[in-house]
């Protein structure tokens, strides 16, 4: 049954790989959600070893890796990763690609109602108007 699991596994890890390379999809969250998966399946299924000191060993190095991965994943978020003027109109963004695509996302409404800023706009707290 290991032997099994480990090729179902394997296979899985081979499928997603290969979706990494379809346009549109970002390799990189493929390989954030492999590191997740692995430290947070040491937590949980750390319970299984019978030994309480190993069991104590991996859970804690599962809690503690990702805790430490987290913070450093939302620390290079904030403070390293620039946003791509093209990708801030999703609209438009997906429009120059698909010529029958359709937006529904409102942006027009909500860059007239102020409660989404585009480029900079104004950051009066009175509607957006300006005034």
């Amino acid at each position: 049954v290991p032997v099994r699991e480990a090729c179902l596994v394997i296979g899985g890890i081979v499928v997603v790989a290969a979706m990494s390379f379809i346009p549109y999809v970002d390799w990189a969250a493929h390989l954030g959600g492999m590191i997740a998966g692995l430290v947070l399946g040491a937590v949980c299924f750390s319970f299984k070893i019978r030994s309480w000191f190993f069991m104590v060993i991996w859970f804690v190095v599962g809690v503690g890796s990702t805790m430490a991965l987290y913070s450093a994943g939302m620390a290079y978020m904030y403070n390293d990763v620039e946003t791509k003027d093209e990708l801030r109109d999703v609209c438009g963004y997906y429009q120059q690609y698909f010529d029958d695509y359709e937006c529904k996302c409102m942006l027009d409404e909500a860059i007239q109602f102020g409660s989404w800023q585009f480029g900079g706009g104004n950051n009066n707290n009175n509607g957006g108007s300006g005034d």
